[in-house]
């Protein structure tokens, strides 16, 4: 993982405006898949790229465990929500090392948990920069470092997907599935990182992948910008209408978008 400590907020914009123009020529000059870039935005730079399933349990979950877990949840969700959501009816342990490509069982389930902060095998991005830089910069709180982190990912730089089962690999899932209304006004991506071990597929934690990554895969580039941009930040974002309501739609986030403008932002 590449490490870009910046000065300031404009030269962010100067980065990521360079990271696109590079994609776009690799795009026109390689025959092969090329990735459009994903971004995560975190508040703190110390921290890792864990999930919320790796910050609430210290197991070591595999697919099947989880797919479990779903369904048991599954019955008490569609109950209380009137909702409900295509399912396997059965979850075959792989056993061969090979697992055929694509998202988790349950796929379109796990992201509306993920939505609704039940813990989480997906760790989620967004196909913007500034929407990531909203989630970096938007807590007002004390953070154990001075330091934002807005991560850029890119898995196919042109090259096929390479790697093999018993080394952890980070699986892209698309933008393509029905899901909450949050997944779209956050253009939201997600990726689960996946280890054959013990003759069964685990989740795994994206990290141990950069070591091992080479030019045509799994490119991460991690920004780190002092908090103190926070106010330019902030301003900015609003004017381009990205803001918690935009991006959650619920009372809760009117209610803080509203003591943004109204308290910390307000003027004469």
């Amino acid at each position: 993982m590449k490490e870009v400590r910046l000065s300031g907020w404009d030269r962010f914009e100067e980065n990521i405006s360079s990271l696109f123009r590079d994609v776009d020529d690799k795009r026109m000059q390689s025959s092969n898949y090329v990735s459009r870039p994903l971004f995560r935005g975190q508040g703190c730079a110390s921290w890792k790229l864990d999930t919320t399933l790796e910050r609430y349990s210290d197991k070591t979950w595999s697919l099947c465990d989880y797919y479990h877990t779903l369904a048991a949840v599954r019955p008490s969700i569609e109950s209380l929500t009137g909702q409900s959501w295509d399912w396997p009816d059965t979850y075959n342990r792989d056993e061969s090392g090979v697992r055929a490509p694509g998202p988790p069982p349950g796929y379109e389930f796990m992201i509306y948990l993920r939505h609704h902060d039940f813990p989480s095998p997906l760790l989620d991005w967004t196909r913007s920069p500034y929407v990531a830089a909203f989630f970096a910069f938007r807590s007002r709180q004390a953070r154990e470092s001075s330091d934002v982190a807005i991560y850029s990912y890119i898995e196919h730089y042109g090259g096929g997907k390479g790697g093999i089962a018993s080394k952890p690999r980070i699986v892209g899932l698309g933008p393509s599935v029905v899901a909450h209304r949050r997944h779209y006004s956050q253009q939201s991506e997600y990726t689960i990182c996946e280890k054959y071990e013990g003759r069964q597929y685990v989740y795994w934690n994206h990290e141990d992948v950069f070591s091992e990554n080479d030019s045509e895969q799994d490119l991460m580039t991690k920004f780190i910008i002092p908090e103190s941009e926070r106010a330019n930040v902030m301003r900015a974002l609003e004017r381009m209408n990205i803001t918690s309501y935009s991006l959650f739609g619920n009372e809760e986030s009117l209610m803080e978008t509203l003591a943004y403008q109204e308290i910390e932002n307000r003027r004469g």
